[in-house]
């Protein structure tokens, strides 16, 4: 159902209202001026286009991540000058409860009011048997990344939104989570969990106008992916524009009914 919404609004190539939108474009028609958003991960290897994007169309953007020589190349990388003015940057590590709220608070700081948006992009992978010596830590350290980061971000950020009156949340899953083959059992389970905090927190706080929704993906085209899997494959894989362009609609008006979701960006394979 909602690659059905999302082809009506032009974002996997439609004609809309008598204009033709080339396929695997992207929305570039976004205005998203006024918007306040926090990107976690957001000088990574998809977060540092969502980021960009996001800037692009308009909005004031705090971008997080956990290490400071990430986002100094990010902000290196940053062609237009103007979009600075908009952009500001914290590194922290958002699976602390310290963090989450250090985050939510310098983007207040930063903008002069509160955040309406958070867009949860903090993600890692790692693989282990369950009878590997290293299973147990590397499914600590699963669920730190991928499932206890969301947790303190998304708590750390209602006061913000219930204060706005409403705004909203998207965080970023695996179709790995739903089908997982052997040695992932660390990091399909915790993007499933990250699927049930999404459907439960969605059910809390709809209510009070906060959208809460996941973006599942199949593999994204990142560097590392295509060190690990080689280039060839990358044609048929889910681009960070796509992801961008999922978070446009989803965190926008649009979106209106759309609550505790899950949009499939599934590619070519």
């Amino acid at each position: 159902m909602i690659r059905q919404i999302l082809a009506a609004l032009d974002v996997y190539g439609e004609i809309v209202q008598g204009k033709t939108v080339q396929p695997r474009g992207t929305m570039t028609h976004n205005d998203m001026s006024g918007r306040i958003v926090i990107v976690t991960g957001g000088a990574g290897a998809v977060g540092s286009t969502v980021s960009r994007r996001w800037l692009e169309a308009g909005a004031s953007v705090l971008v997080v991540d956990h290490r400071q020589s990430t986002i100094d190349a990010w902000r290196d990388g940053i062609a237009e000058e103007s979009w600075l003015a908009r952009a500001s940057t914290l590194a922290t590590d958002v699976a602390t409860e310290a963090g989450a709220v250090h985050m939510v608070t310098q983007a207040a700081a930063a903008f002069g009011r509160q955040p309406d948006t958070l867009i949860h992009l903090v993600g890692g992978f790692a693989a282990a048997a369950v009878e590997d010596d290293s299973a147990p830590g590397t499914w600590d350290r699963m669920m730190s990344i991928n499932l206890t980061s969301a947790f303190q971000c998304y708590r750390a950020m209602l006061p913000a939104l219930r204060a706005n009156g409403g705004g909203w949340i998207v965080g970023l899953s695996s179709k790995a989570a739903n089908n997982p083959g052997p040695r992932i059992s660390a990091y399909a389970a915790s993007k499933a969990a990250l699927g049930a905090l999404t459907t439960s927190l969605s059910a809390e706080v709809r209510s009070a106008g906060i959208h809460v929704n996941l973006i599942v993906a199949s593999t994204i085209d990142t560097e590392a992916n295509r060190q690990a899997m080689g280039a060839d494959r990358a044609r048929d894989w889910v681009t960070p524009d796509d992801i961008a362009d999922a978070t446009m609609y989803l965190c926008s008006t649009r979106a209106r009914s759309v609550h505790g979701a899950t949009l499939e960006t599934f590619a070519n394979i």
